[in-house]
């Protein structure tokens, strides 16, 4: 019986982390302060900073991850050079998840050239703070720090089905400075893997 009570409190937890509010398009983005994998040195992400910043929930584990990762590695790099900052996020419970590790994030991100900083949310506050619910989750922040687009990178992970590039349209409509033509996109992938 007990068994059965701890497994259904995890369960109802679980569903409270799913159901967890995704930050409001023109919200203010939460900053935040975490460990780069890469170098060990804290990285810090101060929104209004003037320029516009791309935060994108991801992980190692998740296929959908890794499907999407040459992707993001691909328009990091193309906007980067307009000035725009990314910063990859792992949420996952590495104590639960070795995979998910610091060290196990640094081989990845060396052995595929991250061009951008490979943070690690130890707690999951950050995700929680987002409202981010899957890997990859993309947040789009303005120069003034307000949230302008939400959701997916691109509507499939297979390069010959995509049909919508919602992180590239956000960012060319926010660079040539119009409001965001679609804001909110369903993101799709793996469920996060809390801290316990």
């Amino acid at each position: 019986m007990k068994k059965l009570f701890v497994s259904l409190l995890l369960l109802v937890s679980a569903a409270a982390c799913m159901n967890a509010d995704e930050l409001a398009i023109g919200a203010a983005a939460p900053k935040f302060s975490l460990v780069n994998a890469v170098d060990g040195k804290t990285v810090a992400f101060h929104p209004g900073d003037g320029k516009v910043s791309v935060v994108v929930f991801t992980c190692n584990q998740c296929p959908y991850a890794k499907a999407f990762e040459p992707r993001i590695i691909e328009l990091a790099k193309q906007y980067q050079a307009k000035g725009v900052v990314f910063y990859a996020i792992d949420p996952n419970d590495e104590s639960q998840y070795a995979v998910e590790s610091l060290a196990e994030m640094k081989a990845r991100a060396t052995a595929n050239g991250y061009p951008f900083p490979y943070l690690k949310d130890g707690d999951s506050s950050i995700a929680h703070a987002y409202g981010a619910r899957v890997t990859p989750h993309v947040y789009v922040i303005d120069g003034s720090g307000t949230l302008r687009y939400r959701g997916y990178v691109d509507d499939s992970a297979k390069p010959e089905e995509r049909r919508t590039t919602g992180l590239a349209n956000a960012l060319d409509d926010l660079l040539a400075g119009k409001a965001v033509a679609n804001q909110t996109t369903r993101a799709f992938g793996c469920t996060i893997k809390w801290k316990a």
